[in-house]
């Protein structure tokens, strides 16, 4: 059954804590010896209502993370200055502050969680389903930290104002092992199915097999993969069409993890920033498709046109996936914002099967071709992509077709280093090095502690 995190702004007393405590040291954490804060973490309620607050934190960060993704990889541009600049590489001193804000809103957090649950008496499977929820935020912290920035400050327990100061970037290679702690946790402690607005065994496992792609792990990623192809439950829509309304939302397998965007909260100006309203100058959407974009369909491709609006010579560039949910008289959506598809799983496991026996596999055929045929297209063969290589370029290609705006183009291109290649082709607007891979790290971060400590990625 779909599982949605429907999870609405809510002002918790815990943000209340945390925020009212928290100064401008590094990373706005606040001393592990505040009061205030141990008195708050003294029973399982206590716990349970934290946990809700990282869901809340995780929703904001979906949020603008998405939009990070496309509009950072080869799919979209735009005339707005905060957009441009991602899209662009033309940043700002703090463009990057939201994203770097992952240690406020998750991070720290989930570690005062960590750090007192054990000493509270509680059920056991209570204590449990907390940890593995909140191993789950702390990992998606750390995997999206390191995607963006590279190597960041590893911090793992509430710290004190003097260690802030002197914390400097661990190397990507210990958060990435991190990432894995973390998720290999969330996976041994959640259940494999759960009431709807949780997250469960097999979207930690997604995002574990996510994390060692971007590492190349080919095999590893391989097998949990497998685990959730086979035993999640999850399964493809039949019809592609069929995936795009609210009943959708409520009722297809092929849904694992959304969240909804409450139709009163401000973050919700994400449906007019980035997808559903036609893209008319003047207004707010002014997103516009890279070079090449439109045209990387395959002729036939039904996608293309329930995905992407443009009328030529007009200058409208806009998203349909999203239709069934925006509701255009008051400039807000009321569905659900898709975090995990079971098409995404079963191309990434596509994809592993092949770069882990290192050349085309019948098998990855087979599942990039369920998606194929659902869209109107021939399957491939192996006489059509001989060689890994040629595999590489048709799943990538078959992931864009799919999985638009749904926040994966640059992870995508990325963890196969074709990002400033594939950035670069098109048309010859673009000229970056292999410092494009990278995002700054806001400036305000780096002033609070000094350059010495933390240093910034280069080319920026």
């Amino acid at each position: 059954m779909m599982k949605l995190n429907k999870i609405y702004r809510t002002v918790l007393l815990l943000f209340a804590i945390c925020l009212g405590a928290c100064s401008e040291e590094f990373l706005d954490l606040p001393p592990q010896s505040n009061g205030t804060v141990g008195q708050f973490y003294s029973n399982q309620a206590d716990f349970e209502t934290a946990v809700v607050g990282l869901y809340s934190g995780f929703k904001g960060a979906i949020i603008e993370l998405q939009m990070l993704e496309e509009y950072r990889g080869d799919n979209l541009t735009n005339i707005q200055y905060w957009y441009l600049e991602l899209a662009e590489n033309q940043f700002g001193p703090n463009t990057t502050s939201m994203f770097w804000d992952l240690y406020t809103e998750l991070v720290y957090p989930a570690n005062i969680i960590l750090d007192r649950i054990d000493e509270v008496t509680m059920d056991d499977a209570a204590r449990d389903r907390i940890k593995g929820q909140t191993y789950f935020f702390r990992g998606f912290a750390y995997y999206t930290l390191n995607l963006w920035f590279g190597g960041v400050p590893s911090v793992t327990a509430p710290l004190g104002v003097d260690e802030s100061y002197s914390l400097g970037r661990s190397t990507e290679a210990e958060i990435w092992a991190l990432v894995e702690s973390d998720f290999s946790q969330a996976v041994s402690l959640l259940d494999p199915s759960v009431e709807i607005g949780r997250v469960d065994k097999f979207d930690a496992e997604t995002y574990l097999a996510k994390a060692l792609m971007q590492q190349q792990k080919w095999g590893l990623a391989e097998t949990a993969l497998a685990d959730v192809f086979n035993n999640s439950g999850a399964a493809l829509e039949t019809n592609w069409n069929n995936l795009w309304t609210m009943d959708a939302e409520k009722n297809s397998q092929e849904y694992m993890l959304s969240v909804i965007l409450s139709p009163v909260a401000p973050a919700n100006n994400w449906a007019q920033q980035f997808l559903f309203m036609e893209n008319t100058p003047g207004l707010q959407g002014n997103f516009l498709y890279k070079p090449g974009y439109y045209e990387s369909f395959e002729a036939g491709d039904i996608r293309r046109d329930e995905t992407l609006g443009f009328t030529p010579n007009q200058l409208k560039e806009e998203n349909r996936k999203y239709d069934f949910g925006y509701d255009l008289n008051e400039f807000r959506f009321i569905g659900d914002l898709i975090v995990l598809r079971f098409a995404d799983v079963q191309l990434l496991y596509a994809e592993a099967i092949s770069m882990n026996a290192n050349s085309t596999q019948q098998k990855s055929l087979d599942l990039m071709n369920e998606t194929r045929n659902r869209a109107g297209l021939a399957p491939l063969t192996l006489a059509d992509v001989p060689t890994l290589e040629d595999f590489i370029t048709a799943i990538l290609a078959e992931r864009r077709a799919e999985l638009a705006f749904e926040g994966h183009r640059y992870s995508d291109l990325k963890r196969q280093n074709r990002l400033v290649k594939y950035v670069n082709a098109m048309g010859g607007v673009y000229n970056f090095d292999e410092t494009y891979n990278y995002v700054p790290i806001p400036l305000q971060e780096i002033e609070k502690v000094g350059s010495d400590i933390l240093k910034q990625n280069e080319g920026y």
